[in-house]
């Protein structure tokens, strides 16, 4: 029987990520793991604690609380289950060192627990949450796991932490706005207990074509990248948002996204949450042009591969880089370039380009 007190598994895991962390950083620095497996591995890692902080969280509940049931259609009472919807990065499975992680709680069916003390199936999985989110995120002696952002759920912060299926699903028919259900083409099931994962067969698929969209769906995305790239990217002559400012990583997700808006319900082939495997995909069907293919690729690694270098060389994790960063060769360096120059003119090359692609992609004006 393990006898450890949570405090101790909290730190164990931190131990292990750290360990894990390391040996996944040394291959990509030594080259012996490319860029896009080291995103996956980083990803395998998350949803690696994640199950496990469920399953801890679970094991803390269950002397107070028992499990959580309901009474199906034959009166017979059956387990009511959860999920963890990764979406974002996490979806996409595009992670990399200093990721938040994106996520959502859904269950299966209301009911009441079984324990000594009673509560709603709604308040039980509230606090399985609670429990993830709070081990996930502690500090101990050995640091934290990772920050999770649950914001993406129906009716952001204002909405219930954790959603039943049923509910959940009504919300994308009525009310999701043209955003959220472009955001589900990134959810993927990082994790659902019993047989709970059958549920969501197809169902991503379903709920972002179930109505039609609007005439005006190019213009809308638009308006929101620009609302994005305005807001949040705060760009200015000298200081680039290589992620959510001009021609960054946000337009080559906007432009694929709205091809799989577009296209994904003839092909579904389309509709990986992962940037780069939609991006092939539509490569594939001649989409886009060869020549467009290759371009957002080579862009989309450059910008994922500068994220990484800022971030763990330089402690940069803002998104930005300034043309005038003291140790700007540096950083040229560590990408491959002889120069600062160089790398600010590879870096507005891809930018340029990235825009025009996208720009034509959605039918638009530059």
């Amino acid at each position: 029987m393990d006898a450890r007190t949570l405090e101790e598994k909290l730190d164990d895991m931190r131990r292990r990520k750290t360990a894990r962390t390391r040996e996944i950083r040394e291959a990509f620095d030594s080259g012996r793991v490319d860029l896009v497996r080291t995103m996956v591995q980083l990803t395998d890692l998350a949803d690696g604690f994640l199950v496990e902080c469920t399953a801890l969280a679970k094991a803390e509940l269950r002397p107070s609380y028992g499990i959580p049931e309901y009474k199906d259609s034959g009166g017979q009472f059956r387990p009511s289950e959860i999920a963890l919807i990764g979406m974002g990065k996490l979806g996409g499975r595009e992670l990399h060192f200093g990721s938040d992680l994106d996520l959502l709680f859904v269950f299966s069916r209301h009911g009441h627990t079984t324990g000594g003390k009673t509560i709603t199936n709604q308040e039980y999985f509230a606090k399985l949450a609670q429990r993830v989110i709070g081990y996930m995120g502690l500090y101990t002696r050995y640091g934290y796991l990772y920050k999770v952002d649950t914001e993406l759920r129906p009716s952001g912060n204002a909405g219930t932490l954790v959603t039943d299926l049923h509910s959940w699903t009504a919300y994308y028919h009525e009310l999701a706005a043209l955003w959220e259900r472009q955001a589900l083409l990134k959810a993927r099931v990082v994790f659902a207990s019993g047989d709970f994962s059958r549920d969501f067969k197809g169902l991503f698929r379903r709920l972002i074509f179930l109505k039609p969209f609007p005439e005006n769906m190019a213009a809308e995305i638009h308006r929101l990248r620009m609302r994005m790239e305005k807001e949040l990217a705060k760009e200015s002559a000298r200081r680039w948002n290589y992620k959510k400012g001009y021609g960054g990583v946000v337009d080559i997700e906007f432009a694929v996204q709205y091809l799989q808006l577009k296209l994904g319900k003839i092909f579904e082939q389309l509709l990986s949450p992962n940037t780069l495997e939609a991006l092939h995909a539509i490569g594939r069907r001649e989409i886009l042009k060869a020549l467009e293919v290759e371009a957002m690729e080579k862009a989309y690694l450059f910008y994922r591969r500068l994220e990484i270098i800022l971030e763990i060389r330089f402690n940069l994790k803002d998104g930005y880089l300034d043309l005038d960063f003291e140790r700007m060769d540096e950083v040229a360096s560590a990408l491959g370039f002889s120069g600062a120059d160089d790398l600010i003119e590879a870096l507005g090359a891809h930018r340029e380009k990235v825009r025009r692609i996208y720009l034509r992609v959605l039918q638009l004006e530059g």
